[in-house]
């Protein structure tokens, strides 16, 4: 950190990843991503904000009904293809439709009281049918099985707003998974437990990290098929990121990873793809085209 501040000419105390990726301090975005002290030491997290909402609507709704059923869609890779077809063709069938039927979605994610939850929960409803409307639309089938699966969004919504548990569930954020992913990646790499120190959050309150622990450690609660893959989340301390520079460090290599894959998303080839990706973990949640195919995706799936 003394050497990127030295080499950017930064007086401040907590340096921003805004800076490396300022034109003129390319060269120095490019030392630090290929530092050799990083090598097998870094793994990046990204995850599309759209993309993620959209798996949660396929796992809330469609993955449910399945899961009633006995199916479980995670074990093949169904979930994975389906969330995947549904992010890049629902749009064009739909259009505007589609947007809409995503706000309404997230907007019951968001809800803070019952109230809100029941409109927003019917709000919803309404978009899928409208969206169903278009008979022609050839992910009608999907949208289908998201209206049959809307009954299981009324369990999810009392677990949202604290019903009957110690805390709030929060679906929409992405940081849980995340630390679930960094947890699972660190702990296959070396064998062992896994402790985590993290900037300051809200989030990650005493709580929320019993519920992580326990599901990391027992996987096969939200997945049959990953029984015996459990691994053990020995704790998390939370530091101010001004004093710890090994969070500032993380918090460089993150911001650089989001903003090359923005870029890339976008369409905008970005100078430090390469060096980027060397460091991506396989667990990121972004969408891939491939994973529609559903062999491929079955491939990642037995893979994970």
């Amino acid at each position: 950190m003394a050497e990127v501040r030295a080499r950017t000419r930064s007086a401040s105390a907590e340096l921003k990843s805004k800076t490396l990726l300022h034109p003129k301090n390319e060269g120095t975005a490019r030392w630090l991503l290929e530092h050799r002290d990083l090598e097998d030491s870094v793994s990046l997290h990204l995850t599309n904000k759209r993309y993620f909402l959209v798996t949660k609507l396929f796992d809330t709704t469609i993955e449910e009904l399945a899961s009633a059923n006995g199916y479980d869609m995670y074990a093949d890779g169904s979930a994975l293809c389906g969330a995947n077809v549904l992010f890049f063709t629902a749009p064009a069938f739909y259009g505007q439709r589609w947007n809409a039927l995503l706000v309404a979605y997230q907007d019951f994610l968001r809800a803070k009281s019952a109230s809100d939850a029941h409109a927003s929960l019917a709000t919803l409803e309404a978009r899928v049918l409208d969206s169903l409307s278009l008979q022609d639309a050839s992910a009608n089938i999907f949208l289908d099985l998201i209206h049959a699966g809307i009954k299981h969004l009324q369990l999810l919504s009392r677990l949202q707003l604290g019903q009957g548990i110690d805390h709030r569930l929060r679906t929409l954020d992405p940081l849980i998974p995340a630390v679930g992913a960094a947890v699972a990646y660190w702990a296959e790499q070396s064998g062992r437990s896994v402790e985590i120190l993290h900037d300051t959050a809200k989030e990650l309150t005493p709580e929320r990290v019993a519920t992580m622990r326990r599901y990391l450690a027992e996987p096969e609660i939200a997945a049959p098929h990953r029984v015996g893959k459990g691994v053990k989340l020995a704790g998390v301390t939370l530091v101010d990121s001004k004093r710890e520079e090994r969070v500032q460090l993380a918090d460089l290599l993150a911001g650089l990873g989001r903003s090359v894959i923005e870029a890339e998303s976008d369409g905008r080839p970005h100078p430090l793809t390469a060096l980027v990706e060397r460091h991506m973990s396989r667990l990121s949640i972004l969408p891939r085209v491939e994973l529609m195919n559903p062999e491929a995706a079955k491939a990642v799936a037995l893979g994970a």
